[in-house]
């Protein structure tokens, strides 16, 4: 009997101990996810025949796993972080304080976190363990903001295993509209903008464990946004002249929520590093690459998502 694509969905969980499994259950999965898609990256070491042509069985090495999916950006507007903050953003280095969440640099433990994840495919669930990850926010102008998420963990064995029933988020996603999008106090016109966490994720070695992996470590990351604003005149927005002096200033996207609610990307001390001449159905436009600096002498304030909940 064929399995349907269509029937699957995500579950993560949050690890207590980084690279132990957690068992993972219904409430586990209350994620809108679109195109899961988890992928085994084990090589098989191969081995040559004696005294002739041919192969001996080969042995698979080191057992490597990816995830890739979309979410939607919503928020019910309360003090309760949605699940996608809440869950898949510590397990990206991105650690909340007071609704705020900044990117942290330090290993998995007690704030920065691993998951386990499981993709369950119509009857089948593919697995891993000790997950961290990376993400970029894509604001189309006039549509649903999103966001793209790739996980690198531990692949774990395929097992027969039913389809969760979680309880979904029914709040919609936030559009990019009526939204104040700024660079240096220049409000922007833009078709879409995205910010890139831009993490390094590494697998940590250990002999220890029958993977050969224990669990993912973020690395490093170097951030940015990419923007494709209307071309205005130097005196209205000097985009090369910044390029050139190397300014640093703030870029920000302020996305309106339910009721008065609001959640803010922001980045302090963003600076152009690229100006491409580019059009739009005949409006000249800026494709622009900023990258999201060191806030002064503030350590891992680069990026950072606030959410300030209704009043």
């Amino acid at each position: 009997m064929p399995l349907l694509r269509r029937k699957r969905l995500l579950a993560a969980k949050v690890e207590a101990t980084p690279g132990t499994a957690e068992t993972l259950a219904n409430a586990d999965a209350a994620f809108n996810v679109y195109n899961p898609v988890p992928q085994a990256n084990i090589e098989v070491e191969t081995r040559e025949a004696q005294a002739g042509f041919g192969m001996l069985s080969g042995v698979p090495g080191s057992r490597a796993g990816s995830l890739t999916f979309r979410t939607e950006i919503w928020w019910d507007g309360t003090v309760t972080m949605p699940s996608w903050a809440a869950i898949l953003l510590p397990a990206c280095g991105w650690v909340d304080s007071s609704q705020t969440f900044n990117p942290t640099s330090e290993a998995p433990g007690s704030n920065v976190k691993t998951l386990t994840m499981g993709v369950y495919e119509d009857g089948l669930r593919k697995q891993l363990v000790g997950a961290a990850g990376t993400f970029q926010i894509v604001c189309p102008t006039g549509d649903m903001v999103y966001c793209d998420w790739t996980f690198t963990g531990v692949w774990q064995p395929v097992t027969d295993t039913a389809l969760l029933s979680p309880t979904y988020p029914n709040d919609k996603p936030l559009r990019y509209a009526t939204a104040t999008t700024q660079f240096n106090s220049n409000n922007l016109c833009v078709e879409q903008i995205t910010f890139d966490a831009g993490n390094t994720v590494t697998l940590r070695e250990c002999a220890a464990s029958a993977a050969g992996f224990d669990y993912a470590v973020i690395t490093n990351r170097a951030p940015t946004i990419t923007a494709n604003p209307e071309s205005q005149l130097v005196a209205t927005r000097d985009d090369y002249g910044d390029w050139l002096a190397s300014t640093e200033a703030e870029f920000s996207v302020t996305l309106d929520g339910i009721s008065t609610s609001t959640i803010e990307i922001s980045a302090p001390k963003a600076q152009i590093t690229n100006v491409q001449e580019g059009d739009r159905e005949g409006i000249q436009i800026d494709d622009i690459t900023y990258s999201c600096n060191k806030n002064g002498a503030t350590d891992d304030q680069e990026l950072q998502i606030i959410f300030t909940e209704s009043s």
